[in-house]
């Protein structure tokens, strides 16, 4: 598939054009994600994640052994195994099959290997009638349309659009009652079962020890695919196999809870080669109620290529439960259709280039907003948001990004380019500036939705003499203070805030590295070779500070140096940022620990608040319960909850300029979210989402205040007078 900035670009135009789609998206990720919520919480979801993430782990990695004891296995049960390279040899097997059996009609289950090869066209062209069963992808079969959703083909259609596809399928007015519409279906497409020559399914899981198919439905479609045709054909992807059935079941576990929020799902199907019966002498006769002959395909298709790289073999351990997709901030707003290929959403951007090439998401991987939500949900532990990023660096390689965003990276890349940019950023905001915030007229669309943060005039590396000449006398612990490029150069005084507050907690506190970017906007950006050199750089000014801890009031720089520099460094780079890694501490979590120490408190303030946990320092820190401790010790404030504080609120780095219409819609969410607790006050401890959301209230014309937690504590701790702050 050739990439196309332009047909992406009208994909994300129909979509957000489409009131349709957020009607539909809106009704159906809003119940999965509460119904998988409500499931995992009834049991250990840590332990059963990790035992699961263990088990497919070392399936992709014993995975030629298990090929092989599986087509042994499945065979000596009366089952035929291919080998399917690629998917044209898996097309060929298929057809071929269905030639040799003079098949005309093909009934099938929902698979997403079938449509990774894009079976039912294939088929259609050798003038076979292939009808799917699943209500979903029935749905999408009579639109001709194709899957936007892994466990739910049709979640971008409203029960109105399948209303009216139905009436026109069966010559009569349908009303748009679910119920109807699934005794449709259910009309529909009987007869197909009882005439079709061939049942074709995916599977959910190959046991090798015994050389059975799991299938796991809800419809019971499957179970007639499999049962009342004559020949039975599977295709499935090999990463699906696993050494026994306890490793099925421990899937079994998961997989309903993750994907539907069910404890298990209405059908699962263990099938062990033909049916057969001994019922008559004990003589064994192949294919009794059930089908006479079992193919299944087993389908490499870039597979085995994933598996040999070091860091995307991870995403084999995948089950496809689409919980990625469901908690994706820009998900919801998009679909699927914009979001991904074949396999759609964050699961899809890593495994398409796999096997439709780096060009299949060329353009979609810039939906992915980076927030590590989807990090959170998966049932096998796959770190997506860094393999998400790894794409986008490959793609970028490919395709390049606009000349605008490469000069304005490669300036940020260094300290002198970076000076050089906020210095005519500063000049040029000058009739546009009013309270803390710019909206140039003749910067358009992008700052149509929300205002762009003023550039400080005097950065808070400037203040780096006057905060070491406010250390305490009798410091407990030494901490070097790297503020961010954001927080130095746009929220100088969140920054000046923090490094008292860490003082007034007993701490000593030294700017380091202050007036410099960490890399983080260009590993985002996919300018991975800026990225990696600003991450050298950065070692070598941090590995050689006199400090216990390397804080920082930015959560997503502290795990820009903590995390992602091992990650995109080699030997020996990595082993020096392992040891500075050591040291990092995030601000938020640094202060909770100094105060537990120390006991300190302030004054108490008279404010309503409610508090955004930003995705970075939730999803990735696990940072939550300790801003709010803070708050109540130090200052008495109990926050008033929002509903989904820990989504993202579409800022995303340079995602809310490249993409300002999908951010803004998220950021309306978070903002009618923040509203509905009546709050005066919205905090956050990073800087990316304190600008977004305070410039979004600004051109809402909102009076709602937003400020960095350190703001807070500090206007908490500082002597009554005022004179220090």
């Amino acid at each position: 598939m050739t990439a196309s900035k332009t047909k992406f670009q009208q994909r994300l135009n129909r979509a957000l054009s489409s009131k349709r789609l957020a009607t539909a998206l809106e009704r159906a990720l809003t119940t999965l994600e509460e119904r998988r919520d409500a499931a995992m919480a009834q049991l250990d979801w840590p332990g059963l994640r990790h035992d699961l993430a263990e088990r497919r782990a070392a399936a992709v990695e014993h995975m030629p052994e298990l090929i092989d004891r599986f087509t042994r296995e499945a065979e000596a049960v009366g089952a035929r195994v291919y080998r399917a390279p690629d998917a044209a040899e898996a097309l060929r097997v298929v057809a071929g099959l269905c030639r040799a059996k003079g098949a005309k009609l093909v009934v099938k289950s929902k698979s997403m290997a079938t449509e990774e090869i894009h079976l039912n066209q294939h088929l259609e062209r050798e003038g076979l009638r292939v009808v799917e069963t699943d209500l979903g992808e029935w749905i999408i079969q009579l639109a001709r349309d194709r899957p936007s959703h892994l466990i739910a083909p049709a979640i971008h259609k409203t029960r109105e659009e399948v209303a009216e596809l139905f009436s026109k399928e069966t010559g009569r007015k349908i009303p748009a009652d679910n119920a109807e519409l699934v005794k449709v279906a259910r009309e529909q497409l009987r007869a197909a079962f009882l005439n079709a020559d061939i049942g074709i399914t995916g599977g959910n899981a190959l046991i090798a020890e015994t050389g059975t198919l799991m299938l796991v439905t809800n419809e019971g479609n499957a179970d007639l695919a499999t049962s009342v045709p004559p020949v039975h054909i599977a295709i499935v992807g090999i990463d699906k196999l696993v050494p026994t059935m306890e490793d099925a079941v421990a899937m079994l576990k998961l997989l309903p809870r993750s994907g539907t929020g069910q404890k298990i799902t209405s059908y699962v199907q263990f099938i062990t080669g033909p049916s057969r019966s001994a019922d008559i002498e004990q003589t064994l006769t192949i294919g009794v109620h059930g089908p006479k002959e079992v193919h299944i395909v087993l389908l490499d298709n870039g597979r085995t290529a994933m598996r040999q790289d070091p860091a995307f073999r991870d995403a084999l351990r995948c089950i496809r439960c689409g919980a990625c997709s469901t908690v994706c901030p820009s998900y919801r707003v998009v679909g699927g259709h914009v979001f991904g290929h074949v396999y759609t959403g964050p699961i899809g951007l890593v495994l398409s280039p796999w096997h439709h090439g780096i060009e299949s998401v060329a353009y979609e991987q810039n939906m992915c907003l980076g927030c590590n939500a989807c990090d959170t949900v998966c049932p096998v532990e796959i770190p997506l948001a860094a393999l998400i990023n790894d794409v986008r660096a490959k793609a970028v390689e490919r395709t390049g990004m606009s000349t605008a965003k490469r000069v304005a990276l490669g300036m940020w890349s260094t300290r002198e380019g970076l000076d050089r940019l906020f210095s005519w950023a500063h000049l040029l905001q000058g009739p546009f500036a009013r309270n803390g915030v710019v909206r140039p007229p003749f910067l358009g669309e992008l700052v149509a939705e929300k205002s762009l943060p003023r550039v400080a005039d005097r950065p808070l590396h400037y203040r780096a003499r006057e905060i070491a000449d406010s250390n305490p006398a009798e410091a407990k612990v030494r901490i070097a203070f790297f503020p961010s490029c954001l927080i130095d150069r746009l929220l100088p005084d969140a920054g000046y805030a923090a490094a008292r507050v860490l003082q007034s907690l007993g701490a000593e506190v030294h700017l380091t590295h202050a007036d410099s970017c960490c890399g983080l906007p260009q590993l985002n950006s996919g300018d991975r070779g800026h990225a990696i050199a600003m991450a050298q750089r950065a070692i070598e000014k941090l590995e050689g500070v006199d400090a216990e801890w390397i804080t920082s009031p930015s959560a997503s720089c502290a795990i820009t140096i903590s995390d992602d520099y091992l990650r995109i460094l080699d030997a020996p780079w990595r082993a020096r940022a392992q040891r500075v890694s050591s040291r990092i501490k995030p601000f938020t979590r640094l202060a909770d620990e100094l105060q537990r120490a120390s006991g300190a408190r302030g004054r108490r303030l008279p404010l309503r608040v409610t508090y955004h946990d930003a995705c970075q320092s939730q999803n990735v820190l696990g940072v939550h319960d300790e801003p709010r401790r803070l708050l109540r010790e130090v200052a008495g404030i109990d926050v008033a909850e929002m509903a989904e504080s820990a989504v993202c609120c579409g800022f995303g780095g340079t995602f809310s300029f490249d993409y300002p219409e999908v951010a803004t819609r998220i950021l309306d969410r978070k903002l009618a979210n923040a509203q509905a607790t009546a709050a005066d006050l919205i905090i956050a401890d990073n800087p990316g989402c304190l600008t977004h959301i305070r410039g979004g209230l600004d051109a809402r014309g909102r009076r709602t205040r937003v400020a960095h937690l350190a703001e807070v504590l500090w206007e908490s701790l500082r002597p009554e007078s005022g004179a220090e702050a």
